[in-house]
């Protein structure tokens, strides 16, 4: 996301994390869409005409990391179908690409979620790429923090943004209470103004597996 002013920044943050803890039926129903499954690409070339011809939607430069467009595309659409292509990150990724979604519309009118494609199978290069844009983190940290946090619970990433990351654990965690109150020493905005929020954090992530993190 772009660097905002605060009242705005704080509502956005607000956004993604109601965003995360809404109720389960609403997101089993966001689940629950079938997804817009691609043939697993031969090349990058490959996969940008694949997205292209999925989504009606022309690749276009990435807004980040001076990256050509030899090696990264970003596409812009509709919420529903950028939820619906996340189902072939997994199958990007053994093909040495990084499907994602680097920002969320939150149901703005008129706006769209962004999906990335980039070069890699590797999301550390993916978050440095993307930056965190000085929201009192660096990519290092998150980085790092990651890499100690895999070592207990291992998870694939499939949303990397300025103020964000997200994904799911590829286990049940042992204990989700104590994962949430990790994630939120390290994401305090996850959690700050509600005090129900950490027990709703462990229940998303007991029921769900879900990873997220924001900054």
């Amino acid at each position: 996301m772009p660097s905002t002013s605060l009242p705005l920044r704080t509502l956005t943050l607000a956004a993604m994390a109601a965003a995360l803890l809404a109720p389960g039926a609403a997101r089993a129903a966001e689940r629950a869409q079938a997804p817009a499954v691609l043939a697993v690409p031969a090349s990058f070339g490959g996969a940008v005409e694949a997205i292209e011809k999925a989504t009606g939607v022309k690749g276009d430069k990435l807004p980040f990391g001076a990256v050509p467009l030899a090696d990264g595309r970003s596409f812009a659409v509709e919420p529903r179908l950028a939820s619906q292509l996340l189902a072939s990150h997994a199958a990007f990724r053994k093909a040495g690409l990084f499907l994602f979604r680097y920002e969320r519309s939150f149901g703005m009118a008129g706006d769209k979620d962004r999906i990335g494609l980039l070069r890699t199978a590797d999301h550390r290069a993916v978050i440095r790429k993307v930056g965190t844009g000085g929201h009192g983190v660096v990519s290092d940290q998150v980085v790092a923090w990651l890499d100690a946090l895999a070592k207990d619970e291992p998870f694939e990433l499939s949303e990397i943004g300025v103020d964000y990351v997200a994904g799911q654990f590829t286990r049940a965690p042992k204990d989700p209470r104590a994962l949430a109150k990790r994630c939120a020493e390290f994401a305090p905005d996850l959690v700050a103004g509600r005090a129900t929020s950490l027990d709703l954090l462990a229940e998303e992530i007991r029921v769900n597996r879900t990873l997220y993190l924001i900054w």
